[in-house]
């Protein structure tokens, strides 16, 4: 089969970096797995390498067969490079769910893929532990799109081609407005207002609300009617009610309330642990263990994850490598979601990046949710890191409110009318109003007597007027 030579040599040139999958097929099964780079060889006739461990089953299937496809991956195939590179090991079948073309050769071609490359194997040079396949190229593709999907230094990256989004079409935000947002407000919000503000936010479009937390009442007084509270919930099967826990005590308040999902986690720092929950890291990821057993007992979903994550107001810089063993234990414990919490609200848009594009990989198919404060004004400067780096899910409070009462310099959270606008600008869906979240906000601001830090609540009043 003829083809284009200039198509040949638009994709040694501009896809030679990029994440490839190299296909086969053994029998009528397909075979497939990752490789970092593929070179040219010649032009004239057009041949490709590839170089792959003699160990691997896939190597001897080509060996065998004498053909294969070399699939260029897309910035959007991050889930699809991570499975051939066997990083999904709960998926057995790494083709499952593909809707996978067979080239001309025989070899199965991936779907969406920037480009991809139809070889017979036309001669093999042994490299010791490795061997070489030069490949003649009997068929190519490429599509449009410029955007590789890279790996290097075991990160995975996506480029950041302008013309390209690198942003999900949806997020999904988690409003924390009624637990973390007025927890350390002086002035005790009444019950009855409480559970408005739950169907205002529902009416607002909110899919989850984290109501209140299960904490002593001496220490947290915001939160002294967390089971009556919970008990007035309406009842709702497409919004999700949760709560903090802090220990067990706490969990088995909020099961006997009818909380169906428990938010936890353990600060990666020795001095917070010992001023949150009087206790240590390690023991308190030993009671994390033994908290999410009894979850299950209950049948309640739980979330958790590292507080102060990206940095703590009493000792500093949080070493990556802590973030990501504490995270590694809690996945460990099979949890539905894990959560990584700039509680001091000291994180940047490159920490930001570092940590979450080591922790995605390790996650798996386990949602990573982020907990960011504003302290600092880089609160959405790091959420668009992150989105970037490929979460999609945010905790985030009505007005800006927020604080944790162990850390005073921590100032409020995200504001959700705020966050909500900006992804809007950026055609981002949330399913939220905007504007009603904005006139919750400013009736909490006359409640409580002052100017709450959100941006979006006073524009809408502005434009009325």
């Amino acid at each position: 089969m003829t083809f284009d030579l200039t198509t040949f040599k638009r994709a040694m040139g501009q896809f030679a970096s990029g994440v490839t999958v190299v296909t086969t097929k053994h029998g009528d099964a397909p075979i497939g797995i990752t490789a970092s780079s593929f070179t040219s060889l010649s032009v004239n006739p057009a041949l490709v390498l590839v170089s792959l461990d003699k160990k691997l089953f896939t190597h001897n299937v080509i060996a065998e067969s004498g053909f294969f496809a070399v699939n260029v991956l897309s910035a959007r195939q991050l889930e699809i490079g991570m499975r051939f590179a066997g990083m999904k090991p709960e998926i057995k079948n790494r083709f499952e769910g593909l809707q996978t073309h067979t080239a001309v050769t025989g070899s199965p071609l991936l779907p969406d893929s920037l480009a991809w490359i139809d070889c017979k194997v036309w001669n093999m040079y042994d490299g010791g532990d490795h061997t070489i396949f030069v490949g003649e190229v009997k068929d190519i593709s490429v599509s449009e799109l410029d955007t590789p999907l890279l790996y290097h230094n075991r990160l995975w990256r996506r480029s950041e081609a302008l013309q390209v989004p690198t942003v999900p079409s949806e997020v999904n935000l988690v409003e924390v407005g009624l637990r973390d947002g007025i927890q350390r407000e002086e002035k005790f919000i009444p019950t009855e207002m409480k559970l408005e503000y739950v169907k205002g936010l529902i009416d607002a479009g909110l899919k989850e609300i984290q109501v209140t937390s299960f904490v002593n009442p001496k220490i947290v007084p915001q939160m002294a009617d967390a089971a009556l509270l919970s008990s007035l919930l309406p009842v709702s099967d497409s919004v999700t009610f949760s709560a903090l826990v802090l220990n067990l005590k706490g969990l088995e308040r909020a099961a006997e309330a009818g909380i169906k999902k428990i938010d936890m986690g353990v600060p990666a720092s020795e001095t917070l642990a010992k001023k949150n929950a009087n206790t240590t890291i390690e023991d308190g990821m030993i009671e994390m263990e033994m908290m999410v057993k009894k979850a299950r007992e209950h049948n309640m979903k739980v979330r958790a994850g590292v507080q102060v994550a990206f940095g703590c107001a009493y000792e500093g810089k949080i070493e990556v490598s802590k973030v990501i063993s504490m995270s590694k234990r809690f996945l460990s414990m099979s949890i539905d979601e894990l959560s990584l919490a700039d509680s001091a609200g000291l994180g940047n848009p490159q920490l930001i990046r570092r940590v979450v594009q080591e922790i995605l990989p390790l996650a798996g198919n386990v949602p990573v949710v982020l907990h960011l404060h504003d302290t600092r004004g880089q609160g959405l400067a790091n959420l668009l890191s992150a989105l970037k780096s490929g979460i999609t899910a945010f905790d985030t409070s009505f007005g800006g409110l927020g604080g944790c009462p162990f850390i005073q310099t921590a100032k409020g959270n995200i504001a959700t009318e705020d966050t909500a606008n900006m992804l809007h600008e950026m055609g981002i869906e949330t399913g939220i109003d905007v504007n009603k979240i904005g006139a919750l906000s400013r009736r909490m601001e006359e409640f409580l007597g002052k100017e709450l830090p959100a941006k979006m609540h006073k524009l809408s009043l502005e434009s009325r007027k």
